[in-house]
């Protein structure tokens, strides 16, 4: 498998790479559902297991290739310039065309634009579609596209999801209400360049939810052997929780394996770990 940037997508797309010698950086001819698309090499290709439906790369790309991209850049240009005309013809307002992407056999040509609300844009489609003989499509361009397409590094220090990573665009909205959930209070820390609540917060939540539905309540009373506290916080990496046995004033770290034996309902991840320690009769144990 290649990981192979294409124009028009934000994030890379999984190819087959059979036999081929590819290296990072070499332009390939790769079909896609609307068409052969020209894409460049991201990825040292590797052996995996394919978290999506990978595409075919035909070629490795010619100079004739290389020649009817440039030819598409041009034609472009003229594609955006005439859904402008065709915007102001239809008294279209606030909405801005920023680019185009075609297909090399020019079947298909995907227009790219910017606006606050939802504009009707089906006049400029048909328009288009008519003068140039092909199918076309009109993408709203988002933030999040376009931080994708730019690249970059966030706070983590790691590439942004939605640039390096295909699935990132098929987890769903992401908000704020999810970082609570989290136990994250929403400040500027989760949010990502593109504006918007960060992409691993949403990536994470199903553990999350998952690991509470199997952890006592935050506020709630415990036992561990004759000791009897309250839980206080949590500890999802640990699968744990932090329990305050009175007269200790410091929280304790308890693995919920620890806590199974004496709390119905409470269910440690790895079911080996059940009644995992034979010492919690002993206070401070």
């Amino acid at each position: 498998m290649v990981d192979v940037r294409l124009p028009g997508w934000s994030v890379t797309r999984l190819c087959y790479a059979h036999d081929l010698d590819l290296r990072v950086g070499y332009r390939v001819v790769v079909d896609t559902e609307v068409g052969p698309l020209l894409g460049r090499v991201a990825l040292t290709p590797r052996r995996r297991e394919p978290y999506t439906t990978p595409y075919e790369i035909i070629r490795v790309a010619t100079e004739e290739d290389e020649r009817v991209e440039d030819r598409h850049r041009e034609l472009g240009r003229e594609v955006r310039v005439e859904a402008e005309k065709l915007a102001r013809d239809h008294r279209i307002q606030g909405v801005r065309f920023i680019g185009c992407d075609l297909t090399l056999d020019e079947s298909y040509i995907e227009v790219k634009y910017q606006s606050d609300g939802r504009p009707d844009l089906r006049p400029v489609q048909a328009g288009l579609e008519r003068k140039y003989g092909a199918s076309v499509s009109l993408k709203r361009y988002t933030f999040i596209e376009r931080s994708g397409r730019a690249g970059g590094c966030d706070t983590c220090g790691l590439p942004l999801c939605c640039a390096t990573w295909s699935g990132a665009r098929s987890l769903g909205p992401v908000n704020p209400r999810l970082a609570r959930q989290q136990g994250v209070t929403p400040n500027e820390k989760i949010i990502g360049c593109c504006g918007e609540v960060k992409c691993c917060m949403r990536y994470e939540h199903e553990v999350y939810k998952e690991f509470k539905q199997r952890a006592p309540f935050k506020n709630t009373m415990v036992r561990l052997g004759k000791r009897e506290g309250k839980v206080v916080d949590y500890s999802m990496v640990k699968d744990a929780v932090f329990v305050r046995f009175e007269p200790q004033v410091k929280p304790e770290l308890v693995p919920l394996g620890r806590l199974a034996r004496d709390n119905p309902g409470v269910r440690p991840a790895d079911p080996e770990e059940w009644g995992l320690s034979s010492k919690d009769e002993e206070p401070g144990g």
